[in-house]
């Protein structure tokens, strides 16, 4: 039985099956499909972009003939999906864990970044791991958060005005 004085901490009982929302289920299934993914990409033997890499080029040649600032080019592409990929992983893993400070969750994007890494360091001959790869999935999980912050405060000042 959980007590009265533990029943709004952040106790460990609370952030087991006991605790958890029917929010947090779906969000907690969410973000394991997400990850498992996620894993599928960056464990991927070659580069995920090799397919469309020389079409990217093309189309980004085109862009900059046609004013397109020479700064977007095929590297901040890649910066740009990769914190895109990681954005979800920070709001499904605050919506699945909400008793985690977010702080923990920016924590856990950043090993699981440097892990990934490593795996493809270690056993990816193909693929170049890349600081600039933790950097953006770092700042995409941050992103996700910064994200779902916005949109809880949105529904929080929404429903201040909704209630007598």
């Amino acid at each position: 039985m959980i007590s009265a004085e533990l029943h709004g901490s952040r106790s460990f009982v609370r952030m087991g099956k006991w605790g958890q929302s029917t929010a947090e289920r779906v969000a907690r299934v969410l973000l394991g499909i997400y990850l498992v993914g996620l894993a599928g990409v960056a464990f991927w033997p070659t580069p995920v972009d090799r397919p469309v890499a020389g079409r990217l080029q093309t189309l980004l040649f085109a862009l900059h003939q046609a004013g397109l600032p020479m700064l977007i080019n095929y590297n901040f592409v890649e910066f740009a999906s990769n914190i895109l990929m990681f954005a979800p992983i920070g709001a499904l893993a605050a919506l699945a864990f909400p008793a985690f400070h977010r702080g923990r969750i920016v924590l856990s994007a950043f090993l699981a970044s440097c892990a990934m890494e490593l795996g493809q360091l270690t056993f990816l001959h193909d693929r170049v791991p890349s600081a600039m790869d933790i950097v953006a999935n770092t700042s995409g999980a941050m992103l996700g958060l910064w994200i779902l912050g916005v949109v809880e405060s949105w529904f929080d000042k929404r429903n201040e005005r909704i209630s007598p």
